[in-house]
């Protein structure tokens, strides 16, 4: 007894320190595989059931191992952590989600996450003008298809033409007025930028998004001219001797007498005389004096005349009331003899 007291007195530090040092790896065997001394309840969450077991284990990837469940590409867990002895173990299995862009399908794998997470997972990034069928902070749920159009735009120039407009400067004040064209009009022209948008290479509208004028019009033109007979055609000036109605009758005249009118020429000899110049029974009618002579029926007009002549036929007893002037004998007989009214101006 005294040889093994004293064999256990020499030894007694040897043998404490060998004992530490099996605790020790006892304790860092536990914390690094993960088992414990007692067994611990897990809820296990799958597929939408529960199911509880009994583990040594307090690594959530230990526990799953354990109970022979495998996780697959894209599953994720949760795992609550033990509390009194009792912890839950939620396992969500991966769906499909189908991104659709650029002509072909990607598929991922994911057990939650947004559309932006899913974008990212599959390397598909989104343009600012391209379209999406979902929001980007949606979440993702199974058989999900996200569908991505890419949306461009290109633009061109062309030139266009601008039309000139026409300007009247006056009225038609009398049915012989008329419009001359004082400047004449020049279209201008414009480089006119459009812009093109296609989706996935379609196009689907387009815009005007600038015009910039590199030529302006210019303006026609038109200033009223007045137009009135004189001897049977049409003369313009800028302002007419007489002033007519909207019926082609003088405005203001004195008198107005009917009767018939005859037509002569001077028959190629020398004349002063110009269409215009009438004969009449001077006792009446002195020379210079001012008329307008027009057909009853109004289906000619010989216009402004001036008394500068006596005419045999005018004084002979035929009945005639003027006779009238014209250069060529063959308008002389065009004209024959005409029932006409004559307003003394």
């Amino acid at each position: 007894m005294r040889l093994e007291c004293k064999w256990l007195k020499a030894h007694k530090e040897i043998l404490c320190k060998a004992i530490s040092a099996v605790l020790m790896v006892a304790i860092m065997a536990t914390v690094l595989t993960g088992l414990t001394a007692a067994e611990q309840e897990v809820n296990i969450h799958e597929n939408g059931t529960v199911y509880s077991r009994y583990t040594v284990y307090t690594d959530p990837e230990k526990i799953l191992e354990s109970q022979g469940i495998v996780l697959e590409e894209g599953d994720e867990y949760v795992f609550s952590g033990f509390e009194d002895g009792v912890a839950d173990l939620t396992v969500m299995r991966a769906f499909r989600v189908d991104i659709q862009a650029d002509g072909a399908v990607k598929e991922v794998k994911m057990a939650s996450g947004t559309v932006a997470e899913a974008l990212e997972k599959a390397g598909v990034t989104v343009g600012e003008d391209d379209l999406i069928n979902v929001s980007m902070d949606q979440e993702v749920f199974s058989g999900m298809t996200i569908v991505i159009n890419r949306v461009t735009y290109t633009q061109e120039d062309t030139t266009e033409t601008i039309p000139y407009e026409t300007v009247e400067n006056g009225t038609l004040s009398t049915p012989y007025s008329t419009y001359v064209e004082t400047v004449a009009g020049e279209n201008g022209e414009k480089v006119v930028t459009t812009q093109y948008r296609y989706v996935d290479g379609v196009l689907t509208d387009s815009e005007v998004i600038n015009e910039v004028v590199t030529k302006s019009p210019v303006n026609r033109v038109l200033d009223v001219m007045e137009q009135y007979y004189v001897g049977g055609e049409l003369v313009q000036a800028e302002t007419s001797p007489v002033q007519l109605d909207a019926n082609g009758i003088p405005v203001n005249y004195k008198s107005k007498v009917t009767g018939k009118a005859t037509a002569y020429s001077a028959l190629g000899k020398p004349t002063s005389l110009t269409p215009g110049a009438v004969a009449m029974d001077l006792s009446k009618y002195p020379k210079g004096t001012k008329l307008y002579i027009v057909s009853s029926d109004g289906s000619y007009v010989y216009g402004y005349s001036v008394v500068r002549d006596t005419g045999a036929f005018v004084h002979n007893g035929s009945g005639v009331l003027v006779d009238c002037f014209f250069n060529t004998y063959e308008e002389s007989v065009q004209f024959g003899a005409k029932t006409v009214d004559v307003y003394v101006l």
